[in-house]
């Protein structure tokens, strides 16, 4: 058993957090994407340039076009056409920053808490974020490529915790994996005193993410948040529940999910149909996430 003084460990990690040049950088392939990203008059041609520099991240983008659920399969034989095609723009930048973005970030593949779990939810997540943000009747309040990105850094703070302090994030994954029911945001305050989203925060800060986005890390867990762009938390907070990952459940109990849905416009019928959807994409995702973690 790893034995510890939690308050030094939280304070000392919470000081590398907020130590210029303790945290990784921001890998070079996705500060270009974050670059392209903000260039309003970015085209197709620049986008499939640099996800083609990385040939890993070519085959990603290739085999994610080719899921089932969109129903071209291997007729997606270029980078040009799973963008042009299927994914759109937006859908492969925000994929492949996400992507690149975890190559500096070292974290063991298999566990609850392991690359490839983790890689397989936050597929799911991001992807149901994204199809419940299309069926949401108050458009206004979210910005669904923003909610999309949201889903796909949620669990930064895991891959973080992992790259920094490799011998105590593998204490937390094996207690985690041996728990299966226990929450385990409150392993994580129990035993460390700190939290995946606080930590996903500080690095969502440090890379220059979006505000959105590291205020819906930050708040992840906690759905009746009411500040600034508490919908993008609403959001994630519903996406998670319907997928019914016992190790995320969130702190608000008492916030009642049709309650949620209700305030972001969502028809609880068509959730559970977007549920569904998501869920018969699963193998494929964790497919993904194993390939990823190869």
């Amino acid at each position: 058993m790893l034995i510890f003084n939690k308050l030094e460990f939280s304070q000392n990690f919470r000081s590398i957090l907020q130590q210029a040049g303790q945290v990784p950088p921001f890998p070079e392939t996705a500060r270009e994407l974050l670059k392209l990203r903000n260039t309003p008059d970015a085209n197709l041609e620049q986008l499939t340039s640099l996800i083609e520099k990385d040939p890993s991240l070519a085959a990603f983008i290739l085999k994610y076009a080719r899921m089932s659920v969109f129903g071209y399969g291997n007729r997606i034989n270029s980078v040009h056409h799973a963008i042009s095609l299927v994914l759109g723009f937006n859908t492969a930048l925000n994929l492949s920053m996400s992507i690149a973005s975890s190559g500096c970030l070292k974290l063991p593949n298999h566990g609850t808490l392991g690359r490839v779990r983790i890689w397989s939810q936050t597929f799911e997540c991001a992807a149901l974020c994204r199809e419940l943000c299309h069926i949401m009747t108050k458009k206004n309040l979210i910005n669904c490529e923003l909610a999309f990105l949201s889903g796909l850094f949620h669990n930064f703070g895991y891959l973080l915790f992992g790259h920094l302090y490799p011998k105590e994030f593998s204490y937390l994954n094996d207690l985690v994996t041996r728990y299966p029911g226990q929450d385990a945001r409150s392993l994580q305050l129990q035993v460390f005193g700190i939290t995946h989203d606080t930590i996903g925060m500080y690095l969502i800060k440090v890379w220059n993410l979006p505000e959105e986005i590291a205020i819906t890390v930050a708040e992840q867990h906690f759905p009746d948040y009411s500040g600034k762009h508490a919908s993008y938390v609403k959001l994630l907070a519903i996406a998670n529940r319907l997928l019914q990952n016992p190790a995320l459940t969130d702190g608000c109990p008492y916030v009642d999910t049709l309650t949620l849905m209700e305030s972001l416009g969502i028809n609880e019928l068509e959730a559970k149909a977007a549920q569904e959807k998501i869920r018969g994409c699963q193998s494929e995702f964790l497919t993904l996430a194993q390939e990823l973690a190869a």
